[in-house]
């Protein structure tokens, strides 16, 4: 299986990517080799031409056997991952991917974030929990560990047509009468509800909807992160990945698909209830029909990491472009039970007050 690899044409080292800057980097004498800039524009790829041409394979490839030209070491490579380093020497290692077997990714997001930058972000994180425990902090940054990682994602661009039913409701008051508590006649308005039956078609049109196409992550934390900056993709070459981990997809494109309608149906529903007006709005059924689909594979930077508290692991991940953070952090119970106990002296505070008034 042919590998990649970027000896540093100083001292024979493996180059790596330098995150936040156009070029590779030695760790150990410091040489620097500009990554080139591709002139090849970033295509949107038609959705359903490429499903009807390229039937998906029956099963993920095996582990494959590479042979490390740096100490010589042989090992298994798993399906899903596309840049690593050989687990004898620890050199940088970039495996291609098949065109024939799986869709390679056309775009890169470079890393932005380095490895200090993202313990920061991590850090102001930690810190900025109110109800975590007070020794978190310095158990967490203790204890933890990050990779860096490039994940697949899928991003589709789609115009959709929607046909809806459904029924607009208007408001009117009526006054009611009514006995209040000590036995004396009172009126108010009550508010009813008309509705009206109606049905219509609303467009739609849909940019960069991102799924995540990798199981290997917490996907609530990975398809939450939502400050990428996609304008700044780069065409794909393989330095980039240099130093870091690559995943492969192991969602299909037709499976991420399904997870993109789901992105998008909340926004529908919304142009739907826009568009039956009134004062509510109840949508009785609706067909979204997708046209203009096309889609993307890009892999986009972000710090994988996870620490350790009260004896449960604790995962969490930081945008490799904007250092934003998504996980979770424990909760003390000390601080919930002081904050309810304060909660109920205020209410007790004020009520016995209004009481004696």
């Amino acid at each position: 299986m042919a590998e990649q690899r970027y000896p540093c044409a100083q001292c024979g080292a493996q180059l790596e990517y330098a995150p936040g800057t156009p070029h590779m980097k030695c760790p150990y004498c410091g040489f620097e080799e500009d990554v080139p800039v591709s002139e090849s524009q970033i295509e949107e790829l038609d959705f359903n031409l490429y499903v009807s041409q390229h039937l998906p394979p029956a099963s993920l490839e095996p582990d494959r056997v590479l042979h490390c030209n740096q100490c010589g070491a042989e090992f298994t490579w798993p399906e899903n991952k596309e840049s690593g380093s050989c687990p004898f020497c620890g050199s940088n290692v970039v495996v291609p991917t098949d065109p024939q077997s799986r869709i390679e990714p056309k775009s890169v997001l470079p890393f932005a974030v380095d490895l200090k930058g993202a313990r920061q972000k991590f850090k102001d994180w930690i810190g900025s929990r109110f109800w975590a425990p007070n020794n978190l902090k310095a158990l967490a940054l203790v204890e933890n560990g990050l990779r860096g990682c490039y994940i697949p994602y899928w991003t589709y661009d789609s115009f959709t047509t929607t046909a809806y039913t459904g029924q607009r409701g208007i408001h009117y008051y009526v006054n009611e009468t009514y006995t209040d508590s000590n036995g004396n006649t009172q009126t108010r308005q009550v508010r009813r509800t008309n509705w009206y039956p109606v049905s219509g078609v609303v467009f739609v049109e849909f940019d960069d909807v991102l799924v995540v196409a990798s199981e290997h992550l917490p996907p609530r934390y990975a398809q939450a992160m939502n400050t990428w900056q996609l304008s700044n993709l780069a065409p794909y070459d393989s330095k980039y990945l240099s130093g870091f981990v690559a995943m492969r997809y192991d969602k299909g494109l037709e499976a991420g698909f399904e997870d993109a309608k789901r992105i998008m149906d909340p926004t529908i529903q919304n142009a739907i209830r826009r568009d039956i007006g009134g004062d509510e709005q109840m949508i009785s059924s609706y067909s979204v029909q997708y046209d203009r689909l096309t889609f993307k594979h890009i892999l986009l930077p972000i710090w994988s990491g996870a620490y350790r508290y009260g004896g449960k692991s604790w995962a969490y991940l930081v945008n490799g472009q904007t250092g934003e953070v998504r996980g979770e952090a424990p909760v003390s119970p000390w601080k919930v039970a002081i904050a309810i106990i304060l909660g109920l002296l205020v209410v007790g505070t004020v009520i016995y007050f209004m009481q004696k008034n």
